[in-house]
């Protein structure tokens, strides 16, 4: 049985950027885009919902990113995203995860958010979309333009709407988002916002994406790498068939060219059967 909480407010953003250029950077084994390189932000420990800004360096450009609960918590299950932004000014990568539904969380559990930054590409633009109010699945639309990078953020949701897709579609034009309602809520006011990073067609550019297998687990992981001579513009996941009782825990990039992403139940099972998907856009 859930019970009612209180919910917290979220917290400021205290640490400070932290560039993660490595070896890799210094000698990199594949051709990746020009100046790539990948910029986390932490937020600190705590009870409360919260936010972390990935800021990426001087006189580059936000193209992607990521966030995840950080390792060793015990809020799987009890946390979801509900807001994965590339910034409008191209400045960085923000994201919001709140403690999901009526379920009680006393517990402290930490934010991570990740950028990809890379020199600005040829016709960079920041595109978003929102829905109506109540609008399941948005889209945003790069135009004549391809999509490099992707994001979407949940409006007013305040934890009982949560972000379970964030995916590029096949021919790179377009990006959608879905936002639904976790289990024992009853939203009202809510709305979704789709956000596509657009570029002339860098060099290179492809999809790539790693499909899970239906199941009914508690969790549920996936990791796709780009091809060995591309690096990562940006990543995406899709939760499918979990109904609103399984939360997009992380989405997260990893030596440059590699996707993570993770997905929980909710703190009471689900019963059915879902899988999970992980996405990323890799050039060259």
């Amino acid at each position: 049985m859930r019970v009612t909480r209180g919910r917290g407010v979220l917290t400021a953003v205290v640490s400070t950027a932290a560039v993660v250029a490595g070896m890799a950077w210094a000698a990199p084994a594949w051709a990746v885009p020009a100046g790539l390189e990948t910029v986390t932000h932490s937020a600190a420990e705590s009870s409360a919902d919260k936010s972390a800004l990935a800021s990426c360096p001087a006189g580059k450009v936000v193209t992607g990113g990521g966030g995840f609960l950080t390792a060793g918590s015990s809020a799987d299950g009890r946390v979801g995203l509900d807001r994965l932004e590339p910034l409008a000014n191209g400045t960085g990568f923000f994201v919001t995860m709140r403690e999901a539904g009526p379920a009680n969380f006393a517990g402290d559990w930490g934010l991570q958010a990740v950028a990809q930054c890379a020199t600005t590409p040829a016709g960079y633009q920041v595109v978003a979309t929102t829905g109506a109010v109540g609008t399941e699945y948005v889209t945003a639309s790069c135009g004549t333009k391809k999509v490099i990078g992707m994001g979407g953020r949940v409006n007013n949701g305040q934890g009982d709407v949560v972000l379970d897709q964030v995916v590029p579609s096949f021919d790179l034009t377009s990006v959608t988002v879905r936002a639904v309602a976790v289990q024992g809520t009853s939203p009202a006011g809510w709305s979704a916002t789709s956000i596509a990073v657009c570029a002339n067609g860098p060099a290179g550019l492809e999809r790539v994406a790693l499909t899970g297998t239906s199941a009914s687990n508690s969790s549920d992981h996936a990791v796709k790498t780009c091809p060995a001579d591309k690096g990562l513009y940006s990543a995406g996941a899709d939760i499918n068939a979990g109904n609103g009782q399984v939360l997009l825990t992380a989405i997260n990039i990893t030596g440059g060219n590699t996707v993570r992403v993770r997905a929980d139940e909710d703190a009471d099972g689900f019963a059915g059967s879902w899988s999970l998907n992980g996405y990323g856009i890799c050039g060259s």
